[in-house]
């Protein structure tokens, strides 16, 4: 996309100068090497161009420095502080209490601000970090964002996985969260990396937990969802709930996705992730991680070997499958969109399945239709074999390519209208 065609949305200011992190260096420079404009990355990420310009002028990320601390009348108790804070829980009131009967003769706001720092340490401490082999664990969750596609505002779906060693991730955008998403998701997933970890750690969403106790001690699982983990070969674990830092990697990298998307607008979902994996392998991959201090790409290389192979496995297929009544107008409709099937089944009870590319329509069993299934919403797939006989004029013409309507046309329509679009009159 170029300069010309981009477009930005508004962006609320986020409060102007704070520290920037490598993340934020990287998200700088990436976003000018692709030709956006100093004032647009400004305005998007809700800094100054000031700050803009001087971050491009770094070659490298630029640590922050805190300014050297000046002595202030605490100095003297720092030891005794220390001493002190496990004991009474790192609560300031009872130091600062302390502090007074041994001639202390500060305010309490100096105490609470020395403590604060302190008792945040300690509770970093408490909670120690998550981290994996290589090869052993990812991590998966979805997000969700508002964007541009195709004109209109739209939320999209953002399915993350990410290797807990590497932090190599993959994404996709997509209409829904629907097991039979869910699922096509990891498949897509496990190609990218050329495998997949010994296990996957998920929240407690119903497409993977029915239910479970607090402590995780016993776990009904979805039935589908298992199968699909036993298939595959690997260990699915439901992350304790109000625990996020067990799931920090993969939150991490959800925001990271936002972060990129923000402010762009896209012509399809698929032009959206065309566009996501291009900056997933160009710069994200490439980044020096902020927690690890490598790149990802080159941190991968320590797992590939050790990542299940998958490859000798036919994929694993789940389809949406529902009811519907054929119309007078031979249509089943499916997820706004309508597809044909032959005018005999006109009135009759058929199932109709689903698959990322297809759509397959039954009647008691037997495959009566097959389409191409329809990226968009409120679009038709119109098969000319189905109408033949219907009419005494010409035949249907030999490819009709399904239109792009708006919701108050997809209702079932008179024959008429078929006729006229046989004629070549206007639909």
């Amino acid at each position: 996309m170029n300069q010309k065609e981009r477009k930005i949305l508004p962006i609320i200011d986020s409060g102007g100068e704070s520290m920037v992190n490598g993340d934020f260096w990287h998200e700088i420079h990436s976003r000018f090497k692709l030709q956006e404009s100093k004032k647009s990355i400004a305005r998007t990420l809700g800094i100054s161009v000031q700050t803009v310009r001087k971050i491009l002028r770094q070659e490298k990320p630029v640590p922050y420095q805190r300014r050297e601390k000046t002595p202030t009348i605490i100095v003297p108790y720092e030891d005794y502080i220390r001493q002190r804070l496990a004991a009474v829980g790192y609560c300031a009131q009872s130091i600062f209490e302390e502090l007074q009967e041994r001639g202390y003769t500060g305010s309490y706001d100096q105490v609470k601000r020395y403590v604060r720092p302190l008792r945040e340490e300690a509770k970093a401490e408490a909670t120690s970090r998550f981290e994996t082999p290589p090869g052993k664990q990812g991590q998966v969750d979805w997000g969700q964002c508002w964007t541009v596609i195709g004109g209109k505002r739209s939320k999209a779906h953002l399915f993350v996985m990410t290797l807990g060693y590497s932090r190599k991730f993959f994404s996709k955008g997509t209409n829904n969260e629907k097991l039979s998403t869910f699922i096509n998701c990891h498949r897509e997933a496990f190609d990218h990396f050329g495998g997949l970890p010994h296990e996957v750690v998920y929240d407690n969403a119903k497409s993977v937990v029915v239910s479970r106790d607090f402590e995780g001690r016993h776990i009904q699982w979805n039935p589908t969802f298992w199968d699909f983990s036993q298939y595959y070969g690997f260990r699915p674990w439901a992350h304790r709930p109000y625990r996020a830092q067990t799931k920090g990697k993969v939150e991490s990298g959800i925001k990271y996705v936002k972060r990129f998307l923000r402010g762009k607008t896209f012509d399809s979902l698929e032009h959206l992730n065309d566009t996501l994996m291009r900056w997933v392998t160009a710069v994200a991959d490439q980044r020096i991680h902020g927690t690890t201090h490598r790149k990802p790409v080159e941190m991968f290389e320590e797992e590939r070997d050790i990542l299940i192979d998958h490859r000798l496995k036919p994929p694993y297929v789940i389809q949406d499958r529902v009811i519907r009544h054929v119309s007078k107008d031979c249509m089943v409709t499916f997820e706004t969109n309508r597809y044909s099937v032959h005018f005999r089944f006109v009135g009759k009870q058929v199932e109709v399945q689903s698959e990322p590319e297809q759509v397959r329509i039954y009647h008691q069993g037997q495959l009566i239709a097959v389409h191409p299934r329809c990226r968009g919403n409120y679009q038709l797939q119109l098969e000319r074999a189905h109408y033949e006989g219907i009419f005494s004029r010409r035949k249907l013409p030999e490819k009709i390519i399904p239109s792009q309507t708006s919701p108050d046309e997809v209702e079932v329509r008179d024959l008429g209208f078929y006729e006229r679009l046989v004629e070549g009159g206007a639909v």
